[in-house]
């Protein structure tokens, strides 16, 4: 096999691949001998299939996978051999290299466009001083993780009047431009509404406070401001513009909430379930521990982003 390296500019090269039988004849025939030892074809004993039938079935086939191992060998050996730095892995250039013909090619050539890597000198000085920053986390923080947490392994509870982060269902129907029920108009009966989701203080100030059977009439586009949301909502796509964009009156009739989840073992089993964990104090510097590796992350990123930046 025969590799050279043409340079096409400072930090870009091509790489030719020449190859010839001799580079990649042996393997193909102890890959086919292989195949010839599995083969089992009709009218032929299993592993008894004479060798010119293989090769005809699978001869092409194996000499392309053949060749693209021995290709690829020959070119990471070469990259590595030559010291290249190299940017990402090298891309096949079409352009140059004509057509493989496997049918009827004994000898193939591939090109390879490489990116090269940039030599940069810094020159470092022990007189360069940056600032690194050790991260701790504070009580409140520590309690806002624990809150967040008893809500993600919390239990969907039924209750009876709307409270600001409740779940709802209900169905909505469509109304008029005078607020009146509309004929033949759309009607969703399994909506769900989070409350959170309404960016509307007005909506949601009446929403608050209502028990099953309780209505509201509201705009969802306008009190969400989301179309997604709204489609999703009301159970329609959101190219179905007519639709999205009405008003409706919700009839309330389930309301849910999270209940937070006690703070036990249980909980501390389904949060860190490889660790042994005993009372809440050592949950609490379990999550403090936890937190403060995410924030170390982006602290030792900062601290990366201005050291290069200085330099």
């Amino acid at each position: 096999m025969n590799i050279t390296q043409e340079n096409t500019s400072e930090l870009t090269a091509t790489i030719k691949v020449e190859m010839t039988p001799e580079d990649y004849q042996a393997k193909v025939n102890e890959a086919l001998k292989d195949l010839q030892r599995k083969a089992n074809l009709p009218g032929f004993r299993p592993g008894k299939v004479p060798f010119g039938i293989v090769k005809k079935k699978y001869g092409d086939g194996v000499l392309a996978e053949e060749v693209n191992k021995v290709l690829g060998e020959g070119l990471n050996n070469f990259i590595k051999d030559n010291e290249l730095e190299i940017l990402g892995h090298p891309l096949g250039n079409r352009e140059k290299g004509k057509p493989v013909d496997f049918d009827n090619d004994e000898e193939f050539e591939f090109y390879f466009d490489l990116g090269l890597t940039p030599k940069i000198d810094i020159e470092l000085s022990d007189k360069i001083e940056m600032d690194y920053y050790d991260i701790s986390v504070e009580d409140d923080k520590v309690e806002m993780y624990l809150e967040d947490i008893r809500k993600r392994f919390g239990n969907n509870v039924d209750v009876e009047e709307v409270a600001d982060e409740d779940m709802l269902k209900g169905v909505l129907t469509q109304l008029d431009n005078k607020g009146e029920i509309l004929e033949n108009g759309w009607v969703f009966n399994d909506a769900s509404l989070l409350v959170s989701y309404i960016k509307d203080e007005k909506v949601k100030k009446e929403l608050i406070g209502k028990k099953k059977g309780g209505k509201v009439n509201f705009n969802p586009l306008k009190a969400t401001g989301n179309e997604t949301e709204t489609a999703a909502m009301l159970g329609i796509k959101k190219e179905e513009k007519e639709k999205l964009e009405a008003s409706y009156e919700l009839t309330i009739s389930a309301i849910s909430r999270v209940e937070p989840s006690e703070v036990n073992e249980e909980l501390f089993k389904k949060v860190y379930p490889k660790d042994e964990i005993k009372d809440e104090a050592q949950f609490r510097e379990k999550l403090r521990e936890e937190s403060k590796k995410y924030y170390q992350r982006e602290s030792e990123n900062y601290f990366v982003h201005n050291t290069i930046e200085e330099l």
